[in-house]
C-alpha cells in the first residue's frame, strides 16, 4: 500500500501489513459488544450476506463463462449480440463490502521504516476492533490460528501485536492473555473461569464488551455473539473477512491534525454560509429591488427544488444543506469563469481552493453570487436531475450490452453538512458548466453527447492524477468544457482542441476517443471500452487491452473494430476469472520475481507483459478449453530439458517452482495455494525430512505479505514434492514422459 496517498481503499490485510494500529488514549472503550440496538448482529449479518454473495458470483462467473465461449463460437451472427452481453456482464457486480472510514494520525515518536509504521486509529476504532476478535474467533475455528498470529504479528515474548490498546495497560494485557491461551472454541466460551483471566479484568468496559456479561438477560460480549452467529455455520469466512471487507483509510499524517481532527469529526461548525443571509444580502440589490416579488418567487422554487430532493430516509432533513452546496458550486464555478486561479504570484492558496477543499471554516464569497447566476447554474441542475433522467431511456436503448448509467448521484443535492467531496466536484462541475453553456446560449443540448461528458469525467475519477490534485484537475476539467464553447458539444471534439490539459486527455483518453471517431459503429467500441473500463480490476485504465486488440488488427491487416476487441476482452477477462486456478502457470514468467532468499509475485499483475501475452495467445486459441490451453504450454517448457539431468541442475527458482507446480498438478495431485502467493528460499543443510529435487538443494516455502526468515520453516506451507519425497519416484523422468505423450 503506498505511504504517500492521504486517502485509498483497503482491506484488513492491506492495512496491518503495512501499520501497527494503535488505539490512543483519547478513544473512547470498545463498547458494540455490548449489542445495544442490535448493531453486532446487524454487522455480522450484512457480512454473512456479502460472503454469499461474492461465492455465488465466484461460483457462477467461472461455470457460465466456459459455456458461453463454446456458444460464442459456434452462434450466428444475430445471435451473438445476446451471448456478449451474458459474457461482459460476467464479473462486473464481484466487489468487496465497504463498511466506511478508518482515520489515522502518526504519533509524535512517529519513525518510519520499510517494515510497520505505528500510526493512531482516531476513527473507526469500533469496526476495527470487532473484525479483529471476528478474525481471531474464525481463525479458531477453521484451525487458523496461526494465520491470524502471522497477519497481526503477535510476539507473546515481547507482547506485541499490530492491532493494541497499548495505552490501556489492562485492556492490553487481557489482547495478549486471550490470545495466547485460546486455542479451541471451548476456551473462548468459557474465558472468565481461565486460571489466566484476571479478576481486575471484570472492571474494564472494552474486555466487559468482548467477553460478555455474566449477569446479562440478553445475549452480550463480541466473542458470544460471534459463537452464536457461526456456530453452526460450516462456511470458511477467514479470508473473506481478512481481505473482501474494506475501509477508506485517511490518513491525516500530522498529530495535530489527527488530534483536532477526532474533537471535531462530528461536531463540525456552521455551514460555508446560511442561504437565507444571502438571500437578504442579494436582495439588496436596486435591480432585484424593481422585481423582487418575481425573484422571490423563483428563491422558492429554488428551495423547492432541494426540499424535494432532500435526504427522504432522515426525518431532520431540510432543503438547507443541499441549497447551501448548491450555492459553493455556483461561487466556484463564477470565480473560474472570472480566471480566479488556484494559487497566487506568491503561491499561497487563494479562497478557491479552499472552496473546492469544503473549508467549513470559510464564509462564502458572496462577492461571486448573484441571482441571475444562481438562476443561470440552476437552470443546468434541473435540466441534470430533472430532465435527464428522463431521456437516458432514449440512450440506453442504443447500448443494450452496458447497463451502467446511474452516473450522477441523486444524493449530491441533500449534500451533508460537509458538502460534496472534490472528487464529486470533479464528476459534476464540469457537466453543468457543459449544460450551462449550451443553455445559456439557446443551444439544445445533445443528451447523447452529455451522457458521453459524464461518462468521460465518470471514469477519470479513477486516474491517479486525478486522485493526487482533484482541485487542480477540477480547473483543467472546467477549462476542457470551456474550450469546446458551444460549437464543439462532442467530447472526441478534444483531440484536435489547444489547451487541454494533458492529465486529462492523457495517452489512454486520447487514444480512447481517436478510437471512437474513427471506427464505423461509435457506440459498439464505446460499449464494449465503458463496460472494460467497470471492471473492478481495471480501475478505469484499459489502454493494454486497447494495445493487444491494435495488435492482432495490426497482425491480420485490419482496421480496429469492436468484433477484434470483443474477442481480446474475452480472452483476458476468462484468465481474471480463473485467477485462481491458473495463476500456478504464471511462476516462469515476469510476474514474479527472484532474488536470494525470495520469489515474489509482481503487484500490477494483470497488466504485466507476460499476462497479456498470454491473453493474446487465448485471444488466437479459443478453441481449446484453459485447461488444454496451459497442459500445451506445461509440455513446451518441459520439452527445453533434453534430459531429466538437465532438470536436476536447473539453477533458476523461477523454473524449479514451476517444474514443482506442474510435477503436483499433472503428475502427483493438486497443488494448493492456501492464500499463499510469494515464496521463501531456504538452504536444506539442516533439517533431511524435506528433500529438495534439485542440486543446489533449495527448498521452497509459500507465504502471504511478510517473509520470515527466522521463524523456521513450516511444512504447512511448503511444496508438498518436498516433505512428501519418495526417494523411489522417478520426478523429472515423469515430466519427460508425460510432456512426450
Amino acid at each position: 500500500m503506498s505511504k504517500n496517498k492521504s486517502m485509498e481503499e483497503v482491506s484488513v490485510e492491506q492495512l496491518i501489513s503495512n501499520y501497527n494500529l494503535v488505539v490512543p488514549e483519547i478513544q473512547r472503550e470498545y463498547v458494540w459488544g455490548l449489542n445495544t440496538h442490535g448493531i453486532l448482529d446487524t454487522f455480522i449479518s450484512d457480512i454473512k450476506e456479502g460472503y454469499k454473495s461474492h461465492k455465488n458470483d465466484e461460483s457462477k462467473s467461472n461455470k457460465e463463462l466456459e459455456v458461453l465461449n463454446k456458444l460464442f463460437l459456434q452462434a450466428d451472427d444475430l445471435a451473438k449480440d445476446s451471448i456478449k452481453k451474458m459474457i461482459l456482464g460476467l464479473g462486473i457486480n464481484e466487489s468487496p463490502i465497504n463498511i466506511g472510514f478508518l482515520y489515522s494520525y502518526r504519533p509524535d515518536y512517529y519513525v518510519y521504516n520499510d517494515r510497520n509504521e505505528d500510526v493512531y486509529l482516531i476513527d473507526g476504532q469500533q469496526r476495527f476492533t470487532t473484525l479483529f476478535f471476528m478474525l481471531f474467533y474464525l481463525s479458531i475455528k477453521e484451525n487458523r490460528k496461526e494465520d491470524f498470529i502471522e497477519l497481526f504479528r503477535f510476539n507473546k515474548d515481547l507482547e506485541q501485536i499490530a492491532f493494541d490498546y497499548r495505552v490501556r495497560t489492562l485492556t492490553h494485557d487481557f489482547f495478549i492473555d486471550l490470545i495466547n491461551n485460546s486455542n479451541s472454541i471451548d476456551d473462548l466460551q468459557k474465558i472468565q473461569s481461565k486460571n489466566w483471566f484476571l479478576s481486575n479484568y471484570k472492571n474494564d468496559i472494552t474486555v466487559n464488551s468482548i467477553v460478555g456479561s455474566i449477569n446479562g438477560n440478553s445475549l452480550t460480549g463480541t466473542l458470544p455473539i460471534l459463537h452464536n452467529h457461526f456456530e453452526d455455520d460450516n462456511n470458511k469466512y477467514f479470508d473473506y473477512v481478512k481481505t473482501q471487507i474494506k475501509f477508506w483509510h485517511f490518513k491525516t499524517e500530522e498529530t495535530s491534525q489527527g488530534e483536532e481532527l477526532y474533537i471535531t469529526m462530528n461536531s463540525r461548525g456552521q455551514q460555508l454560509a446560511d442561504n437565507e443571509n444571502i438571500r437578504a444580502m442579494l436582495f439588496e440589490e436596486e435591480t432585484i429591488k424593481e422585481n423582487q416579488l418575481e425573484w422571490s418567487e423563483k428563491w422558492e422554487n429554488w428551495q423547492d427544488f432541494f426540499w424535494k430532493h432532500r435526504n427522504k430516509k432522515d426525518y431532520n432533513s431540510s432543503a438547507d444543506n443541499g441549497f447551501n452546496e448548491f450555492l459553493r458550486w455556483v461561487c466556484i464555478l463564477e470565480m473560474f469563469n472570472k480566471n480566479v486561479r488556484l494559487e497566487d504570484e506568491d503561491g499561497y492558496s487563494t479562497d478557491l481552493k479552499k472552496l473546492i477543499k469544503g473549508d467549513n471554516k470559510l464564509k462564502l464569497p458572496v462577492e461571486y453570487l448573484g441571482v441571475k447566476k444562481i438562476e443561470q447554474l440552476m437552470n443546468a441542475v434541473k435540466y441534470l436531475f430533472d430532465d435527464f433522467p428522463d431521456k437516458l431511456r432514449a440512450i440506453k436503448g442504443n447500448y443494450t450490452l452496458y447497463k451502467n448509467f446511474t452516473l450522477i448521484s441523486d444524493g449530491w443535492l441533500s449534500s451533508k453538512e460537509k458538502g460534496l467531496t472534490q472528487i464529486e466536484l470533479f464528476r459534476l462541475l464540469p457537466v453543468l458548466q457543459y449544460i450551462s453553456i449550451r443553455l445559456l446560449n439557446d443551444i439544445t443540448v445533445d443528451d447523447l453527447h452529455l451522457f458521453r461528458i459524464i461518462r468521460f469525467f465518470y471514469n477519470l475519477r479513477q486516474d491517479e492524477t486525478v486522485g493526487k490534485t482533484p482541485d487542480v484537475q477540477l480547473l483543467n476539467a472546467l477549462d476542457l468544457v470551456s474550450v469546446m464553447g458551444i460549437e464543439n458539444d462532442d467530447i472526441i471534439s478534444t483531440i484536435k482542441l489547444k489547451g487541454i490539459s494533458k492529465s486529462l486527455l492523457n495517452k489512454e483518453e486520447t487514444k480512447k476517443l481517436t478510437h471512437f471517431k474513427n471506427v464505423e459503429e461509435r457506440q459498439k467500441i464505446e460499449t464494449l471500452f465503458w463496460i472494460s473500463e467497470d471492471h473492478k480490476e481495471a480501475k478505469g485504465k484499459i489502454i493494454h487491452i486497447i494495445e493487444l486488440a491494435e495488435r492482432a488488427c495490426s497482425e491480420f491487416h485490419k482496421k480496429f473494430d469492436s468484433e477484434v476487441y470483443f474477442k481480446i476482452h474475452l480472452a483476458y477477462r476468462q484468465l481474471i476469472l480463473n485467477h485462481s486456478k491458473i495463476w500456478g502457470n504464471f511462476l516462469n514468467t515476469k510476474l514474479y520475481n527472484a532474488n536470494t532468499d525470495r520469489v515474489l509475485y509482481a503487484l500490477n499483475l494483470y497488466k504485466n507483459e507476460d499476462y497479456l501475452d498470454c491473453a493474446y495467445e487465448r485471444y488466437k486459441k479459443p478453441e481449446d478449453t484453459l485447461e488444454v490451453f496451459f497442459e500445451q504450454k506445461q509440455k513446451l517448457f518441459i520439452r527445453e530439458y533434453a534430459a531429466e539431468n538437465e532438470m536436476f541442475e536447473e539453477t533458476s527458482y523461477k523454473k524449479q517452482l514451476y517444474l514443482y507446480y506442474i510435477l503436483n498438478t499433472q503428475i502427483k495431485g493438486e497443488w494448493i495455494w492456501g492464500g499463499n502467493w510469494n515464496f521463501g528460499v531456504y538452504n536444506n543443510n539442516e533439517d533431511y525430512s524435506y528433500h529438495s529435487l534439485f542440486k543446489d538443494n533449495k527448498i521452497f516455502q509459500k507465504y502471504r505479505q511478510q517473509w520470515r526468515y527466522s521463524f523456521g520453516y513450516n511444512p504447512q506451507n511448503g511444496i508438498c514434492t518436498q516433505h512428501n519425497y519418495d526417494p523411489d519416484f522417478n520426478y523429472f523422468q515423469e515430466l519427460i514422459n508425460w510432456a512426450n505423450k
